[in-house]
């Protein structure tokens, strides 16, 4: 057990990170669903409880960061099977990612993006840098509405998704991004702003023009069936 007072070097970090995952695996899917839907789960980054869980793993608190983990896992987990389109990739990618969190951790800084966008930007650098090691480009699996499972409406989302989903591949990565962040994980554009590391009316900017080059390129494909 590393001590409190020492600096935080952790001696195995995959090992600590497995035995978590595998005790997140073990719960039920509805506790797990209690975690990443509790208000603790969704409340803002810069929260008292928070910040005082990230200074603790920053002098070497195991359990604090474990705490962070079960916080935010599933969380990035359900951002990177959105961006992957592979539940067990991105299992495998958000095990990287906590990875290095952990490992990162001491050199982090309240004064810079929430530890929330911070998590973030690590998951979406994991993904392109596992896309580009493939040679594979990187696309969106689904765009949905947010609407109530009615029986007639699903059946339109599915019929929109192929369409959707040739008109996205033509997009830049970074209006996928946001596209992604916006209408997938619901983020606010003050959020986006923290996670891409732009200014908020920038954000506000970029998603205008992704959705106006999304238009473009489902009337380029003849529109959506």
């Amino acid at each position: 057990m590393v001590s409190d007072v020492s600096p935080f070097r952790p001696p195995s970090p995959r090992i600590w990170w497995e035995e978590r995952h595998a005790q997140l695996r073990t719960r039920s899917l509805s506790e797990q669903h209690a975690v990443d839907s509790s208000p603790t789960a969704a409340t803002l980054d810069d929260e008292p409880l928070v910040v005082a869980l990230v200074d603790r793993a920053k002098q070497g608190d195991a359990d604090a960061f474990g705490q962070l983990f079960d916080r935010f896992q599933p969380e990035i987990v359900r951002y990177l099977t959105h961006r992957t389109r592979d539940a067990e990739v991105a299992e495998d990618l958000a095990q990287q990612v906590f990875l290095k969190a952990w490992q990162a951790i001491p050199r982090y800084e309240h004064r810079g993006a929430p530890f929330r966008a911070w998590l973030y930007r690590m998951a979406h650098n994991q993904m392109v840098d596992h896309f580009r090691a493939r040679r594979v480009t990187v696309d969106v699996d689904e765009i949905e509405l947010s609407v109530e499972p009615e029986a007639e409406r699903f059946v339109l989302a599915q019929e929109l998704h192929a369409g959707l989903q040739s008109a996205l591949e033509r997009l830049s990565e970074d209006h996928r991004q946001v596209l992604v962040l916006r209408f997938l994980m619901e983020k606010s554009a003050r959020e986006i702003s923290q996670i891409m590391g732009r200014k908020e009316v920038t954000v506000r900017g970029l998603q205008m023009r992704a959705l106006q080059a999304l238009s473009r390129e489902v009337d380029e494909m003849g529109g959506l069936p």
